[in-house]
């Protein structure tokens, strides 16, 4: 398949926020010079970090993990980069971003599940029934914003140990 996109997975680092001494590590994709950053919510001294490679320096145990997670995160985004041109969908550094991170439109979220049903199911059921699926709705609603602080949540991410 031929294209004509241009993409690319640099790793880069920040000052980190908490600890003057330490680099936070950024992965930032690239397509058509637009431009995407993940945090990989890892962090490295200063002296371990070699800017030019986007590699960890040193061959100790710790180096060597690091090294390979970002070998791992690599080869997954180029994983997303191929699946986004199977699929014929748009390539775009968000869009990768988001199949990277499970957050593309392939997974469905509570809500939209909750408001599907009431749409479908206005002209089947009852008015009576009908007002318990709001009422469950709204009370759904205030248990993500008050409990887990979020105003939406996947359906994949439900677990019995969150509820």
């Amino acid at each position: 398949m031929q294209t004509n996109n241009t993409f690319t997975v640099i790793f880069f680092t920040r000052k980190s926020r908490s600890n003057a001494q330490k680099l936070s590590i950024y992965s930032r994709i690239t397509v058509n010079g637009k431009r995407s950053e993940i945090s990989l919510k890892r962090s490295i001294s200063m002296c371990n970090w070699v800017s030019s490679k986007g590699r960890a320096r040193g061959t100790s145990q710790n180096i060597r993990i690091l090294n390979s997670y970002l070998d791992y995160v690599y080869g997954q985004l180029l994983d997303c980069h191929k699946q986004l041109l199977e699929e014929f969908k748009v390539v775009s550094p968000n869009a990768i971003k988001a199949r990277y991170l499970g957050e593309d439109d392939q997974h469905k979220t509570l809500l939209e599940l909750i408001e599907y049903h009431n749409t479908n199911m206005v002209s089947v059921l009852k008015a009576g029934t009908m007002k318990n699926y709001y009422t469950t709705e709204w009370y759904l609603n205030k248990f993500l914003v008050q409990k887990l602080k979020v105003k939406d949540i996947y359906l994949k991410q439900l677990n019995y140990p969150l509820l």
